[in-house]
């Protein structure tokens, strides 16, 4: 899948098991990650050039993106704007 304009594509990591203080999490008491795996990447606009590219770790706005499913696994399809940062 090719997002257009100034969409992305990303794969969200999967939820800890395990909390910052080393408890385990159930799976019920999980949330979901905003962290993110940059799959695909739009072209951009001249207005608004695309500054991310496939391959890229980043941080996305909690609960933002629309939930697209590729071969039964969960991905978002999202505006780059919902990326906030990029771990270097």
């Amino acid at each position: 899948m090719k997002p257009i304009r100034n969409f992305v594509l990303v794969k969200p990591f999967p939820p800890d098991e395990i909390s910052e203080g080393g408890i385990f999490v159930p799976e019920s008491a999980r949330q979901e990650s905003n962290k993110v795996h940059i799959v695909a990447v739009g072209d951009g606009t001249p207005a608004r050039p695309m500054n991310l590219k496939a391959g890229q770790t980043g941080f996305r706005v909690k609960d933002w993106g629309t939930p697209v499913e590729i071969d039964g696994e969960a991905y978002y399809l999202m505006d780059n704007s919902a990326i906030i940062a990029i771990e270097q």
